[in-house]
């Protein structure tokens, strides 16, 4: 049998600016992020922190936007996700351009406004170049007619907010601390208003920032092993940050929405299905505890303007000020079996132990189709927003799992739509091509397309044609669901 999904649904890939845009021209390299310098760092190469490849190496995207737009057209995408680079659209320091900033009772900055004659100033000190040449991408995009998924920030910071390195380093001393400082919120809301201003006519969905959720708990909880800056360990520096994310995201929500109130504008989170290693007590409560922080904090701040800010189930404050997302974006990878480890003295979340994956990708992450329509279920039933899988995708250099993992995945969104009555909108695959992963470098292979990293050349994976079948005829045959012909 056939499962058909809706008229109007999206299909499309996700990219973001800093993974895929530079790597021919020289203007494509943008450095004064502070992923760049991260990446760049002697001591963090020399320490395995990063992995020693270089941005700049890397797909073009810049110069070759048009053949890899083709490249998704040619699968039957009728939309595209993309990113644009904060420090590229703005890459001098904008704190010395006045604008209105109101805080709540809790001194917590809530809107961010300019007046005319301040927007004229920030606009001054756009970087025409880089604009135009967006704009150049964003137009392209629609005379393939495709819609337009616009990420407004996919995690690097312009290095005059964030010095990752001296953060690393000194994290109590070091300046300026990126989304540690509430500063970062007010520029994030002039970003949101220039950007809304410049490109809004070319976006037909916004998406305010890309997993906030990985930014603080990669950054700020697991720095040292997950590679992302700064680098740290600090369970109050990642609240403090998840905090600030939850404002900047609601701030920019209404400066989006000044330029068009009709575009959705919504933010995007990275859940994970979560199960106990084992039908015990305790692991149950660990799967209890990593679902609750990692699929829930953050939607019952964003959403209802509900904040645990010591992590212990109960809210400490409440925000009537939040201005809630139209969506809610699942960019979901991965099952996480976990165990709990009662040591004493430690917080609760560094007792939950994550066990070895069964089905792995090249990331080590759990395969796990029926994952996706599990957690998308419990979002939608708790924050009862309309949904779009704005990343769904795989690490597999070999191109022996992209194919079956497609496949099941889009099939579990089909049981969602059709059997659960979800509104899932769209769904897109990450990623269109090959990318810098972050501090993994070039090493994780999630493209429909491979790229040559010396000639640029991309090349079709096994499941380029099966995901073509899938977008052209908007539809699923379940009898093929977990078949190995897939693989």
């Amino acid at each position: 049998m056939k499962i058909k999904f809706p008229a109007g649904f999206l299909w499309g890939t996700a990219m973001s600016a800093f993974q895929t845009e530079m790597g021919v021209s020289e203007e494509s390299v943008v450095k004064n992020t502070d992923w760049y310098v991260w990446a760049h760092d002697k001591n963090n190469i020399e320490n395995g922190i990063v992995s020693g490849d270089f941005p700049e190496n890397g797909d073009g995207f810049w110069d070759l936007y048009e053949k890899d737009l083709a490249l998704a057209k040619s699968m039957n995408n009728n939309a595209i996700r993309l990113s644009i680079e904060w420090a590229r659209i703005l890459p001098e320091k904008t704190k010395n351009i006045h604008a209105n900033v109101k805080l709540n009772d809790d001194g917590e900055i809530i809107s961010v406004t300019m007046e005319r004659k301040e927007i004229k100033d920030l606009q001054s000190m756009v970087n025409e170049d880089a604009v135009n040449h967006y704009i150049k991408i964003l137009k392209y995009a629609k005379t393939l007619g495709m819609k337009v998924f616009l990420t407004l920030y996919h995690w690097p910071l312009p290095i005059w907010l964030h010095d990752p390195v001296s953060c690393r380093d000194n994290i109590e001393k070091c300046s300026p601390r990126g989304w540690l400082d509430k500063d970062t919120i007010i520029e994030f809301g002039k970003y949101s208003l220039i950007a809304g201003k410049i490109f809004s006519k070319y976006v037909d969905v916004w998406e305010t920032i890309n997993e906030p959720d990985i930014i603080a708990l990669q950054g700020y909880l697991l720095g040292p092993i997950s590679g992302f800056p700064p680098g740290i360990l600090d369970l109050k520096k990642m609240i403090e940050v998840q905090k600030n994310l939850v404002f900047a995201n609601s701030v920019s929500y209404k400066n989006l929405k000044m330029a068009d109130r009709e575009k959705e504008v919504g933010v995007g989170i990275a859940p994970t299905y979560v199960e106990p290693a084992k039908n015990d007590p305790l692991d149950k409560r660990a799967a209890f505890y990593l679902n609750y922080f990692k699929n829930e904090w953050f939607l019952n701040a964003a959403v209802y303007g509900f904040f645990d800010l010591d992590l212990d189930l109960i809210y400490d404050i409440k925000s009537r000020e939040i201005n809630d997302p139209d969506y809610i974006g699942i960019d979901y990878y991965q099952r996480t079996k976990v165990s709990y480890n009662d040591i004493e003295g430690l917080p609760e979340i560094l007792k939950i132990i994550p066990e070895p994956c069964e089905n792995c990708s090249d990331f080590m992450w759990d395969i796990y189709p029926e994952g996706i329509r599990i957690v998308t279920k419990n979002i939608f039933e708790k924050y009862h927003k309309p949904i779009y899988i704005l990343e769904n995708g795989i690490a597999d250099a070999g191109d022996t799992k992209r194919s079956k993992f497609l496949y099941d995945h889009i099939f579990q969104v089909a049981k969602l739509i059709s059997e659960d009555k979800i509104p899932v909108k769209g769904y897109f695959h990450w990623s269109l091509i090959d990318n810098y992963e972050w501090a993994k470098g070039f090493s994780m292979r999630f493209g429909l397309f491979r790229v040559d990293y010396k000639t640029k050349e991309r090349i079709p994976t096994k499941a380029v044609n099966v995901y073509k079948k899938i977008c052209e005829n908007g539809e699923i045959d379940d009898s093929e669901y977990g078949k190995e012909k897939f693989a």
